[in-house]
């Protein structure tokens, strides 16, 4: 019957090209949680069978999240056929206090950058769902038609073009499976009552809010305190939010180059100190107290002095940190989230020679929180390899080589304590974190 229906009037603008790319978000009115962006690409001979698949469901109204997963996962079961995807979040504290759009920019262009350094534009359809694109993002779409390929930026895109509408159904499972373990988390029940959706119209959201403040305590941190609903509750004027402050300036010219060409190239990225004007492929991790709040930052090697908006920098433009071994026992992303949220939004890459050598008690209790963590959405896991390949007793070297060939492989930021991994970092052109 589908097939005849399409036959006669298409639920969906049949494709024009080999290769299907899409975008779009979910989350941005929400007073709970992230804003998730995610972004699909998948070749034309799996329209029909992803059209089947999504043609029903419906992101604009409410269902519980084994709705949205039994939809994932049939999704998910063509990976296998070429389809892929990409995910990254904004966190509510920086929905709070930036502007979105610049943010937006950035993350969708990192996230177009994994699906486009390896294939040919002429083959592709890129479409976006057009929340207000800004110059940053515009200059990389424009980019992308020069090289052949079909740009199209258009309103409610979901309802006409099959890859939005799959990415809208990637970030909408992906937020809320958040959604559910903020939900299950007794920390953040009162008198039985859980959060609920998150939405502004759900009343069991407005009665947590209400019983929450009421009890005296601090929002947690998934609460977006500048929206209009929790400040009402609070008795306090709207906010202004800022342009956030991702400043390309602290970059090198060499990886801004990369970065806008589609490649994101970790040999390629040094930090400039606005400070001395020092070029650095290493930096040091520093916490510092301000108004007694512990704060995370890093530092130029040379000058000492302490680079301001570099972490939030780095995470929009690149995203992916790999900790070695040391900094994994001695629990150094746990403590900065449970603070002062360096590391909120990256990436972590654990290998498997990382897991190998955790597996202690230290150990283990951080790859236990760093789970958690992922399960609420702050920070993102992956895991490439099977710790049963690492052989008993590796040599340091080649432990160091394979930590440092991991990094080089995602295009990840190295955080190392080691001063062996360190050199040997620096001597492939590594940029890298010491703590």
């Amino acid at each position: 019957m589908w097939s005849y229906i399409d036959s006669r009037s298409p639920r969906f603008i049949i494709p024009s090209r080999d290769l299907l790319i899409g975008l779009d978000e979910t989350g941005k009115g929400e007073i709970i949680g992230h804003v998730v962006l995610a972004g699909v690409i998948f070749p034309k001979d799996l329209f029909d069978e992803l059209s089947d698949i999504v043609s029903t469901a419906d992101t604009k109204r409410r269902h519980d999240f084994k709705y949205w997963d039994e939809i994932f996962r049939r999704i998910d079961g063509l990976m296998k056929h070429g389809f892929r995807y990409e995910v990254q979040t904004i966190s509510p504290e920086e929905v709070d206090e930036y502007n979105l759009n610049k943010i937006m920019d950035v993350t969708y262009q990192r996230i177009l950058s994994k699906f486009t350094r390896d294939a040919d534009m002429r083959s592709c359809r890129v479409v976006l769902d057009d929340y207000g694109v800004g110059s940053t993002l515009g200059r990389y779409l424009n980019f992308l038609r020069n090289q052949g390929a079909e740009v199209i930026v258009e309103n409610k895109a979901d309802e006409r073009y099959l890859e939005v509408k799959v990415a809208s159904l990637v970030s909408k499972r992906i937020r809320e499976e958040i959604i559910e373990r903020i939900n299950e988390n007794p920390d953040f029940q009162i008198d039985g009552l859980s959060v609920g959706s998150g939405n502004p119209n759900d009343m069991q959201t407005i009665k947590w809010l209400g019983k929450w403040y009421e009890s005296g305590r601090d929002w947690p941190w998934f609460i977006r305190r500048s929206y209009e609903t929790v400040r009402r509750i609070e008795g306090k004027p709207e906010r202004s939010k800022q342009i956030p402050p991702i400043k390309e300036e602290l970059l090198s010219e060499e990886f801004l180059e990369e970065f806008n060409k589609g490649r994101l190239s970790i040999r390629s990225l040094a930090i400039i100190c606005p400070h001395c004007g020092s070029i650095n492929k290493s930096v040091t991790f520093a916490i510092y107290e301000d108004d007694g709040r512990k704060i995370s930052g890093i530092k130029c090697p040379k000058c000492k002095k302490l680079i301001e908006n570099a972490g939030i920098t780095l995470r929009y433009y690149c995203g992916y940190v790999v900790p070695d071994t040391n900094v994994v026992i001695r629990g150094v992303i746990s403590k900065d989230l449970e603070s002062s949220r360096f590391f909120e939004g990256f990436t972590i890459i654990l290998p498997n020679v990382v897991r190998k050598e955790a597996d202690n008690r230290k150990g283990k209790q951080e790859l236990g929180k760093l789970a958690e963590l992922s399960s609420m959405g702050r920070i993102r896991l992956e895991s490439p390899g099977k710790v049963e390949e690492i052989p008993e007793n590796m040599p340091s070297v080649a432990r160091d080589e394979k930590i440092v060939d991991i990094a080089l492989q995602y295009n990840a930021i190295l955080i190392t304590s080691d001063q062996g991994i360190r050199a040997y970092a620096s001597s492939k052109g590594v940029f890298h974190i010491y703590i």
